[in-house]
Order: C-alpha cells, then sequence, then structure tokens
C-alpha cells in the first residue's frame, strides 16, 4: 500500500506523476460529446459561494461539480 512507501519513494512517485503526460490521440467529435456523471459533491459546497466545506479557499464550478440532467449544459449553468 502506498501509506507503507519511505518517504524516498514517495518523492519519486511524485517526480513520476509530475513528469506524467497525457496526449489525447482523437475524438469521438461534438456529436457524442456528453456530460458524465460524479465529482464534487454539492453537500461540500456553499450554496451561494461555491466554495468547499473542509478547504477554506478552494472553490469548484462547472464540469467539476456533481450536477447531472438532461443533456443540455446542466453543469454550464452551475459555471
Amino acid at each position: 500500500m502506498i501509506g507503507d512507501f519511505s518517504d524516498k519513494k514517495l518523492v519519486l512517485v511524485e517526480a513520476i506523476l509530475k513528469a506524467w503526460t497525457l496526449k489525447p490521440v482523437g475524438s469521438e467529435g461534438y456529436r457524442m460529446a456528453e456530460v458524465t456523471l460524479g465529482g464534487v459533491d454539492t453537500r461540500d459546497l456553499d450554496a451561494k459561494t461555491m466554495a468547499a466545506r473542509a478547504v477554506p479557499g478552494l472553490y469548484f464550478v462547472g464540469e467539476v461539480v456533481d450536477v447531472t440532467g438532461w443533456l443540455g449544459g446542466y453543469n454550464f449553468q452551475w459555471a
């Protein structure tokens, strides 16, 4: 488990993850684009400011927030 890693090994893992690059090689296109489920639970956010209740100064909006509905930009309205 990662909790058993030494500090030295954790620093190595951090360096590897920071250097990791993801490069999309294609897309299904706009015709297939949809919003998926998941994200930051709205119960963990202040509804007026969108600030995280557990971390002062951290805010979330838009697609990162777990708001779903029919296709048509519901998460964009939250942004």
